[in-house]
């Protein structure tokens, strides 16, 4: 069986990663090659049963609550495609790994940096053992630079900071205002 191969689409909120990885995936698709996409079960924010944009493109995808639920599910298809890789934890890393080692293309979109402006687990990680790492880039919300960090917009109401437009902008490193402590542990 070939080796297979792990590609990282990483950056801030609003930087096109879904759309990016919807690309990659209906390309895939396009050439004949069986495609299987995952989002996490807490992200149901535009569609519970598709990968979804910001701006409203969908792709069929399946859920899971942990990284343990994808590997069974994914057997058949040549390129898997996983969204939101922050909401599955360090645990993704060894999955990737797994999928890549049987010999299938994996494809992980997620934030880079969380909310208190610290490396976002796992992507530090998938990045490191990547075959390939594409960074999106949208404008700072404030003064137009690229921007690198998610900024919170509104205050935090318990554990769940799963948002969009409204809770969240894209900015700059020196537009970037952390939230204050205490910052979760990963």
């Amino acid at each position: 069986m070939a080796r297979g191969r792990l590609e990282i689409i990483c950056g801030c909120m609003f930087a096109g990663k879904t759309g990016r990885l919807i690309a990659l995936l209906e390309a895939a698709g396009a050439r004949g090659l069986r495609v299987v996409a995952f989002k996490h079960q807490l992200d149901a924010r535009y569609d519970p049963a598709n990968l979804a944009t910001h701006d409203g493109r969908r792709f069929d995808a399946l859920t899971a609550d942990s990284p343990a639920g994808i590997p069974g599910r994914c057997s058949t298809a040549d390129v898997v495609g996983i969204d939101e890789a922050q909401f599955f934890g360090r645990g993704l890393v060894a999955v990737c790994e797994h999928l890549r080692a049987r010999g299938q293309r994996v494809i992980v979109a997620g934030i880079d940096h969380d909310a208190w402006g610290r490396p976002f687990p796992p992507l530090p990680q998938l990045r490191e053992i990547a075959d390939a790492v594409e960074m999106m880039h949208v404008g700072c919300t404030i003064c137009g630079r690229p921007a690198r960090f998610s900024q919170r917009v509104v205050p935090l109401n318990g554990p769940d900071m799963v948002g969009g437009p409204g809770q969240y902008q894209p900015r700059c490193q020196a537009c970037f205002v952390p939230l204050p402590p205490p910052a979760p542990e990963y």
